[in-house]
């Protein structure tokens, strides 16, 4: 918490809380200890509410989830709002439920439809990092899915769509780069690509931005972190 937002929630305790915390040594000869006790747990209450009131901050990259700013209607389920995934069409007070869950590279390149559109194959240095599905069921019944997978070049020892431990470089900086494969089409102010307009020159006017491409149904999003331009037109070049 920085230093404007400690300000804020101490103003948010009534005064009568310090009053009282003052004034209580005046009406007891109890421990010193049991009145800072109390003060604490008036600024853990703060503390905790200003957690709970950011969790529609975190909300997935190119999930329509809550609104701008971390807002979401009232009777909406925050934790639901910041992980719903869904395309502009619809609309989170007809989300039923939403959940995202870490899976490993063989049940992500195995995932129905979306895996097929992961890179069949990397830049040199690269090797799968981790996946994360969401998964956002509306009140109608239509399921919306996006599959997050990120490639590094950095440290550990991830599993192989075999099974097997892969080694990454050691001498690596760890450059990175994330795929989305979503079912629906995701709401973005940019334009929306088709495969063979991404070229190194339209990678360079996108400027190391998030961009999209349109797979018929199916929309694969990329976001290029620290993946250089040559990085990236493998990956692409690698998507069914």
């Amino acid at each position: 918490m920085n230093s404007k937002k400690f300000s804020e929630a101490m103003s948010e305790l009534d005064s009568k809380y310090v009053d009282e915390a003052i004034n209580y040594k005046k009406k007891s000869k109890k421990p010193i200890w049991i009145k800072w006790r109390a003060i604490a747990a008036c600024l853990c209450l703060v503390v905790t509410g200003i957690a709970v009131i950011q969790i529609p901050n975190v909300f997935p990259d190119q999930g329509a989830g809550i609104d701008p700013g971390g807002t979401h209607p009232d009777g909406i389920d925050p934790v639901i709002a910041s992980i719903a995934v869904y395309p502009a069409t619809e609309s989170i007070e007809d989300v039923a439920n939403a959940t995202v869950e870490s899976i490993a590279e063989v049940d992500a390149y195995g995932f129905d439809t979306l895996g097929e559109y992961l890179p069949a194959s990397l830049p040199d240095g690269y090797h799968f990092g981790k996946a994360d599905l969401y998964e956002t069921t509306m009140k109608d019944g239509t399921v919306y899915y996006m599959l997050r997978v990120q490639y590094t070049t950095g440290y550990g020892t991830p599993q192989g769509i075999s099974g097997e431990e892969v080694a990454p470089d050691p001498n690596t900086l760890g450059n990175s780069l994330v795929v989305f494969i979503m079912n629906y089409k995701p709401e973005v102010k940019r334009e929306i690509y088709e495969p063979t307009d991404i070229t190194e020159s339209k990678l360079e006017e996108i400027g190391g931005l998030t961009f999209h491409i349109s797979y018929g149904d199916i929309y694969v999003g990329i976001s290029p972190d620290t993946a250089t331009t040559n990085d990236i037109l493998v990956v692409v070049d690698s998507i069914k």
